[in-house]
């Protein structure tokens, strides 16, 4: 029998634990609600539930239920690598080439290229003028033969000029293009791998007007506009501008 000097503590004890035990059973039913009311009624509630291996979801009229689980940090709803549920994003790559065009590493080399032509049509303009000197013509007289020849072949290495400076614009212009493809997909790759995007959709925004003043050029407008409804978000370009030190 406990000594008569212990008895207020135990006393104190007892009394302490039944308060508490009180307390817990008030804040179990939500404060002062009515007895049964569940604790979460008016408390803060989280959303989280799991862990778990798998969600079984069940649809009216179907054979069996959906197991949809994690795999390779995605949402999953079976064992292929297309069941998946990816995040998505967007560019306007028409908008971020253009910009890429017009940097100094770009327009320098068109640049070099069109002055180069220039020089080398100047010459061939300072040669026509040489033949107009050598055999000067009274109004309506016709050339001579041999003027006639030299002429001809002035105007055929001309002509096979011409040839060669387009097939080397051509040239440089789909250099300049794959260069400029490859910058881009790799500002994708860096934007993508920050904001964890899997897939990446090339696009024109919808309200861009059209620039066409021919049927096939109105066509090739409606084409390129990938997504004729989109959400804001999914539009990346100026993160992509950002990574490639672009203004927008």
């Amino acid at each position: 029998m406990p000594h008569s000097k212990q008895l207020p503590f135990l006393l104190a004890l007892c009394l302490s634990l039944v308060l508490s035990t009180a307390a817990l059973i008030v804040a179990l039913r939500g404060g002062s609600g009515p007895v049964g009311e569940p604790a979460y009624a008016s408390a803060p509630w989280r959303s989280d539930l799991g862990p778990a291996d798998a969600l079984l979801l069940t649809a009216p009229g179907a054979k069996d239920p959906l197991r949809v689980h994690a795999a390779d940090g995605h949402l999953a709803w079976g064992d292929r690598s297309t069941n998946r549920a990816w995040s998505i994003g967007s560019v306007d790559i028409d908008a971020v080439m253009k910009k890429l065009f017009a940097q100094p590493s770009y327009s320098d080399k068109r640049k070099e290229s069109q002055d180069a032509a220039k020089s080398e049509e100047a010459d061939f303009n300072r040669r026509l003028e040489e033949l107009k000197a050598k055999y000067p013509l009274a109004e309506g007289a016709q050339p001579p033969e041999e003027a006639q020849r030299e002429f001809a072949m002035l105007q055929q290495e001309y002509n096979r000029w011409l040839e060669t400076v387009r097939q080397r614009d051509e040239k440089m212009a789909a250099e300049q293009f794959e260069q400029a493809y490859r910058e881009l997909v790799a500002a994708v790759e860096t934007v993508c791998e920050k904001e964890s995007i899997d897939l990446v959709f090339r696009f024109y925004p919808t309200a861009k007007p059209f620039e066409a003043v021919r049927v096939g050029e109105a066509l090739a407008q409606i084409q390129a506009r990938t997504f004729l409804k989109y959400p804001p978000s999914v539009d990346i370009t100026p993160d992509v501008m950002k990574a490639l030190n672009l203004s927008e």
